[in-house]
């Protein structure tokens, strides 16, 4: 009732202040005939006016798009709660929309979000109620009767399929977001920022849509101080590297470490990479961080070698790695710097990393393959390609995630995809680890499914770099280790 008072009386305000103004006008124009010298001045004054119409209405309607922009949507949110009428705000984005401008070229990336604007005007249910907010966000306001969240992920499939662009095919990666109001939220600026932190959930999932629940508040608020702290971890030595040993399912030897990064935050306490890593990759924050990593795992690998220990350690590599010219060269000078041999290092990058620009990626690989380092892929089975794509891809082996290992003795489903990567894996010519092993029975199900390797709480859990050669020796003094399979 207030906020309604309230706009009713600043639309008084302006109604008056426009009468005033054109009875000036009106004076100036008499005035301007009478006295032909003040043409010049009214002559200023209609330019400053039509300027003031014009960035108005810059304000309101995107110059590319031509839907409402930023501001309108926040007003029609507002006019939306004076009415006191629920609604939904689905927040979207075109995620790989810089990767095409980089390869592609602007106009291209321009045509795309005009060609997404045309699908998104064609839907029915936002009836006009579309803006784009920024370069590769969108946003709907859908009222009653709503959608369901169904219909919501199969609007990101739609809006996901190819387009034809000047001649090139190109799939938009769509992330979306959604949250209701007045449950949600009362306020235009806090459900727009709501839908904003809702939003780069959907990103970091694997699914690429988020509906937004209470607590992600603080949950954003906890990933900006981290945001914050990012760049202070590496040059205050927060950042630590851990080793976590893979052994063979026939023999029980020791295959090699895998190199796993944690922060030892100052307030924060112990953080694990899944929480940090991804904020460090969108803030820009990965390529520091990338090369730190690098540096102390060869460092740590060239000091094992000078004791008699050449051990195979794999790091994890990010997009940002892989989007960086200079990576073969540095990863192999680096080696050679320290006098490591190549077919020490093994590589890993995940199925979605692979997925995102494979012609590329592949080069990259294979120039590294050829050299002796070992590549493999990472949590298979969590993104959307298959091993026929794969096996195009220069890679030596599979890393079955932790997330069908840990469920293999209770769901028949995981079990049937681990048995049948494993299978086909073999098929290809890979050697298959198999990730999070943390009991005896799911140790028993992989070595009889074929697996070749293991690694995970059952085995060892991740240790300090100091720890790395006491844990090997007591290891290998151990007969037979006692979670040998049986």
């Amino acid at each position: 009732m207030i906020v309604t008072v309230l706009i009713r009386l600043i639309g008084l305000f302006l109604l008056f202040l426009a009468l005033w103004v054109s009875r000036g006008a009106e004076k100036l124009l008499r005035s301007a005939w009478r006295h032909p010298s003040h043409e010049k001045h009214v002559g200023r004054l209609q330019n400053r006016f039509f300027t003031l119409l014009t960035h108005l209405q810059h304000r309101q309607t995107d110059p590319l798009t031509g839907i409402g922009t930023h501001s309108l949507a926040h007003h029609e949110i507002q006019k939306l709660i004076a009415a006191d009428r629920a609604f939904l705000v689905i927040r979207l984005s075109i995620d790989n929309i810089n990767r095409i401008n980089k390869t592609l070229g602007h106009d291209i990336g321009d045509q795309l979000l005009v060609a997404l604007t045309h699908r998104l005007v064609r839907l029915q249910y936002h009836h006009g109620r579309l803006y784009r907010l920024c370069g590769n966000e969108f946003l709907l306001l859908v009222a009653p009767p709503f959608v369901n969240n169904t219909l919501l992920e199969r609007l990101r499939e739609q809006l996901s399929q190819p387009l034809k662009l000047s001649g090139t095919s190109l799939i938009p990666t769509i992330s979306m977001a959604v949250l209701q109001s007045p449950d949600n939220g009362r306020d235009a600026h806090q459900l727009l920022h709501r839908s904003s932190i809702a939003l780069i959930q959907a990103r970091h999932s694997r699914e690429g849509f988020h509906v937004y629940q209470s607590g992600l508040d603080h949950r954003h608020a906890r990933e900006k101080q981290l945001l914050g702290d990012l760049v202070d971890a590496v040059q205050d030595q927060q950042l630590r590297v851990v080793y976590q040993p893979k052994i063979r399912l026939d023999s029980g030897d020791v295959t090699g470490f895998e190199a796993l990064l944690q922060w030892q935050h100052p307030t924060l306490g112990l953080l694990y990479p899944d929480e940090f890593l991804p904020l460090a990759v969108h803030s820009g924050h990965m390529a520091l961080i990338g090369q730190w990593l690098i540096d102390q795992v060869m460092d740590h690998m060239a000091a094992w070698q000078t004791s008699g220990h050449a051990l195979q350690i794999a790091i994890n590599l990010s997009a940002v790695d892989l989007d960086d010219p200079q990576l073969a060269r540095k990863l192999l000078a680096g080696l050679h710097r320290r006098h490591i041999a190549p077919t020490q290092l093994m590589l890993e990058i995940t199925e979605q990393m692979m997925m995102l620009d494979p012609e590329s990626v592949a080069l990259l690989l294979e120039k590294l393959r050829k050299e002796g380092v070992t590549i493999a892929i990472d949590d298979f089975g969590t993104g959307y390609s298959s091993l026929t794509q794969l096996r195009r891809l220069p890679l030596d082996v599979l890393k079955i995630d932790k997330s069908f290992v840990m469920n293999l003795t209770k769901q028949h489903e995981d079990a049937t995809i681990v048995h049948s990567s494993i299978a086909l894996a073999h098929d290809f010519g890979l050697e298959v680890v198999a990730e999070g092993v943390e009991t005896h029975e799911q140790l028993a199900l992989l070595t009889k499914a074929g697996c070749n390797q293991a690694q995970g709480y059952l085995i060892a859990r991740p240790m300090d770099v100091g720890h790395v050669l006491d844990w090997l020796e007591q290891y290998r003094e151990a007969t037979p280790p006692n979670f040998a399979p049986t």
